[in-house]
């Protein structure tokens, strides 16, 4: 297909305006290493200075995809280098820095010369280029134009036909990019250049709070601390004291790991050597560490500055800090910090916020008295800033100042970062939060008020895990499966009730298959409601499964529950039927083809988290094919709530109906 035949209009004059700007090349502010950091955490990999401003003034994720390595200095030149998905960021010596992108359309392609066309005059539907005998037209002389020969240079070829991931794509080169033709709906993406040509060796991703001082070495030196994996949770660890002569006994604490998982320590040397320390605590019902009674002893350990990471198993997330052993200098501030493990933390709480509330942000490791600059960063990767600095008390927290960010309907749903940054010891810290479209408010059992809350959010069982149902009132068995373990290995299963200690599950509700699996059928005592977890644990394996669920009566809604209103844009034909009744639903406003979380609740008060269902090229789900629920005798009588909601957009659809289970 022909890129022409899918052009939109284009307003001429703002993309000569900036074509005129972009022509004039891009001066930056001199590049800093300490300051004006910024963390992805779907790579692992930090932006700052120069290369930050050129990033976000210039498409930002959209143009050039995540970072992918840290900021290097090539050898070759001696200049300053990163790599993104899409482009690969230079800096040239002048006065003031000027970011540069490299020729990656010139590399990918091999330096090919591909055959031009005779000359022509331009007009507003193509455009001829005799910088190099080439032409545009369509969708890619529209996208080009948006930032045109300053971020993607002149085209190499016209459009041709490659397999991109096995699929014939119409694409076309150009000096520093490979623009895609997409197809329903018609788009164009970039190549993923940079992803490809970039040096293996700096690949390695680097956790929150623990960027390098500066740029790193060609040879990917120094390494990152082992243990991170990019996208993981993000765990506050702390060391205690902070520092101390050889032989001072280091306690470890910390918190937000899963509860009831089992956590592992790293040691990283002053010399970049990695030790597995003795140990493997379980995190408690509150997922913190801090009363297992963890501790390091130095008297084996040099003199330096040691880094401690901590591995949730099960969760996979993860805590850095460091501590001090012997009398070494540390650096005045301002040198040296920028981002380093400093022991500083930020978080806020609530750390699961709705739209129209307020969180509190909390944290600590900054120096006395300093002033403490914040700021967000969305799940678009945006950036706003938080109006107030505060300052740090004299153990350099500044959770008392109680800097409060109501979260109005501006703020996207999703997973959010908090950074702080002390304006004097330049020591920085991220955190990680989630934004959540609210539910109906609490109530009771009855209450219907609460059938539309989200409860999966919270209580979501790993990868290798499940358990069926998420929630039902006491009296029901709830099946949790497990795998990952070794063929033959004994498992341990142990439950743990809410606020309570872990405790032994008889072997007759366990059953194992022999091939790593094991299937748990678990009836809690009447009376203990809230929020339980199983855990599995292999014994030589020491892998562990944590599922959580809820035993509760918020979900019960039987005949004389008041029926909730349906979601605007839901609806179900119709809305009461006896036995036999054929319940037509269907819904309407996701993103076409998306995936969608579904969840049902029943009268009987199950919450029951089914497998995803996925929209159609409209964005709706019951027209083609039609979406019917036929119920029997078996199933109670009452209140019925399908839910559905978009994995990407968040869009929600809730679908209530009424059961009589009466004959017709």
């Amino acid at each position: 297909m022909d890129s022409r035949t899918v052009r939109s209009a284009m307003h001429l004059r703002r993309v000569v305006l900036l074509l005129a700007l972009l022509a004039c090349g891009f001066q930056a502010a001199p590049h800093t290493f300490a300051q004006d950091i910024r963390y992805f955490g779907e790579t692992g990999h930090y932006l700052r200075g120069a290369f930050r401003q050129f990033y976000e003034r210039n498409g930002g994720v959209a143009t050039f995809g995540f970072p992918i390595t840290e900021e290097y200095r090539r050898n070759a030149d001696g200049r300053i280098v990163q790599w993104f998905q899409r482009a690969r960021f230079e800096l040239a010596e002048a006065n003031p820095p000027r970011v540069e992108l490299g020729r990656l359309g010139v590399e990918a392609s091999g330096g090919k010369t591909f055959p031009g066309v005779p000359p022509f005059a331009s007009s507003t539907r193509v455009r001829y280029f005799p910088e190099t005998g080439h032409s545009l037209r369509g969708l890619f002389k529209e996208t080009w134009e948006r930032r045109g020969v300053g971020v993607y240079g002149f085209p190499i070829s016209e459009e041709i036909n490659e397999q991109i991931g096995g699929t014939w794509t119409l694409v076309q080169y150009f000096e520093r990019a490979r623009f895609e033709l997409r197809l329903s709906p018609s788009r164009v993406t970039f190549g993923l250049l940079g992803q490809d040509l970039a040096p293996r060796q700096l690949l390695d991703a680097w956790p929150p709070n623990y960027a390098p001082p500066g740029p790193l070495n060609e040879d990917g030196t120094p390494r990152p601390p082992s243990g991170y994996r990019p996208g993981a949770g993000i765990a506050n660890l702390r060391v205690t004291p902070g520092g101390g002569a050889r032989g001072t006994e280091f306690r470890i604490e910390g918190e937000g790991f899963q509860p009831g998982e089992r956590v592992v320590f790293l040691l990283t040397a002053p010399d970049g050597r990695v030790v597995q320390t003795d140990g493997l605590p379980l995190a408690d019902v509150n997922g913190s560490i801090t009363y297992a009674s963890v501790r390091i002893n130095s008297k084996d350990l040099s003199d330096g500055v040691w880094s401690l990471s901590a591995n949730g198993i099960s969760s996979g997330r993860f805590g850095i800090t460091r501590f001090t052993v012997g009398n070494v200098p540390q650096p005045p501030p301002g040198q040296g910090g920028g981002g380093q493990p400093s022991g500083a933390g930020v978080r806020v709480a609530p750390n699961i916020v709705f739209i129209g509330q307020t969180f509190t942000v909390q944290g600590e490791g900054f120096d006395r008295g300093e002033k403490v600059s914040l700021w967000l960063t969305a799940p678009d990767q945006s950036v706003r800033g938080i109006d107030a600095a505060p300052d740090a008390d004299r153990d350099g927290s500044i959770s008392g100042s109680q800097v409060r960010v109501s979260v109005d309907i501006g703020f996207r749903p999703g997973t959010w970062f908090i950074t702080a940054q002390g304006r004097s010891s330049q020591r920085t810290a991220i955190g990680q939060f989630r934004i959540d479209v609210p539910g109906p408010t609490a109530g009771g059992a009855g209450d219907p008020a609460r059938l539309g809350v989200v409860l999966h959010e919270r209580l979501r069982a790993p990868a290798n895990g499940s358990v069926t149902p998420l929630a039902a009132p006491p009296g029901f068995s709830f099946v949790i499966n497990a795998s990952g373990f070794d063929g033959n290995e004994d498992i341990s299963v142990y439950a743990t009730p809410p606020g309570a200690a872990a405790q032994g599950v008889p072997g007759a509700q366990v059953t194992r298959d022999g091939r790593g699996n094991v299937r748990v059928a678990f009836r809690p005592p009447t009376g203990a409601e809230g929020d339980w977890l199983i855990t599995a644990e292999g014994r030589s394996s020491r892998r562990t499964v944590t599922a959580p669920f809820r035993v509760t009566r918020d979900f019960v809604a039987p005949l004389g529950t008041a029926r909730p209103a349906n979601s605007p844009n839901a609806s179900v034909t119709p809305s009461t039927g006896a036995r036999g009744t054929s319940f037509r639903l269907s819904a309407t406003g996701f993103r076409a083809n998306e995936t969608l979380e579904f969840w049902i609740t029943s009268p009987d008060g199950i919450y029951l988290l089914a497998s995803q269902v996925r929209a159609d090229a409209s964005g709706r789900i019951g027209f083609n094919p039609s979406l019917n629920v036929t119920l029997a005798d078996a199933n109670p009588a009452g209140i019925y709530g399908y839910h559905y909601r978009g994995v990407n957009s968040l869009a929600r659809a809730d679908i209530y109906f009424t059961y009589t289970g009466t004959a017709r």
